[in-house]
C-alpha cells in the first residue's frame, strides 16, 4: 500500500472549498484509493492531503501511467488555487498502530485496521479481474 503526502498553501483569498472544487478528481484511479484533506489549525491557507492507494511498489508506476493525462488536467486546475506545494512524496506503508489505550501494532487490512476498506476493495476487484492480484 502506498501513502502519498502533499502540503499545499492556498493563494490569498482562496478557501478550502475553492481548493476542493478544483482538486476533486473527474474520474477514479482504477485502483482502491482514499484521500483525506485537512486544514491546518494554525493557518487555514495550509492544506495537508494524505492519500492511500492499495497498490504494491512494483505496481505503482503502471498505476500512475494509467492516470497521467487525467491527473495533468486536475493538477492544472489545482494550480489556480494554490500558491505552492511544499511537500509532495510517496511512501510504502509498513505499519499501522493503535495508540487509543495500550499502544499496539495493527495488521494492515485486519478487522481493526483503518485501511480495511481499501484491502477489501482490492480483494473484490481481483475476484472480478478488474485489477491484477498483488502476488503477496
Amino acid at each position: 500500500m502506498i501513502v502519498s503526502v502533499f502540503v499545499r498553501r492556498l493563494k490569498e483569498g482562496r478557501t478550502f472549498e475553492d481548493f476542493v472544487a478544483e482538486w476533486e478528481a473527474d474520474k477514479g484511479f482504477g485502483v482502491p484509493a482514499r484521500v483525506i484533506n485537512s486544514v491546518s489549525l494554525e493557518d487555514p491557507r495550509d492544506v495537508l492531503t494524505v492519500g492511500f492507494v492499495d497498490v504494491t511498489v512494483d505496481e505503482l508506476q503502471d498505476a500512475l501511467a494509467r492516470v497521467t493525462d487525467q491527473e495533468a488536467v486536475r493538477h492544472d486546475r489545482i494550480e489556480t488555487v494554490i500558491e505552492k506545494t511544499t511537500l509532495k512524496c510517496m511512501y510504502d506503508v509498513k505499519t499501522e498502530h493503535d495508540f487509543t489505550t495500550d499502544p499496539k501494532m495493527i495488521e494492515i487490512g485486519s478487522a481493526e485496521s483503518l485501511l480495511l476498506g481499501l484491502v477489501q476493495q482490492r480483494a473484490l476487484a481481483e475476484e472480478d479481474s478488474e485489477i491484477p492480484p498483488t502476488g503477496d
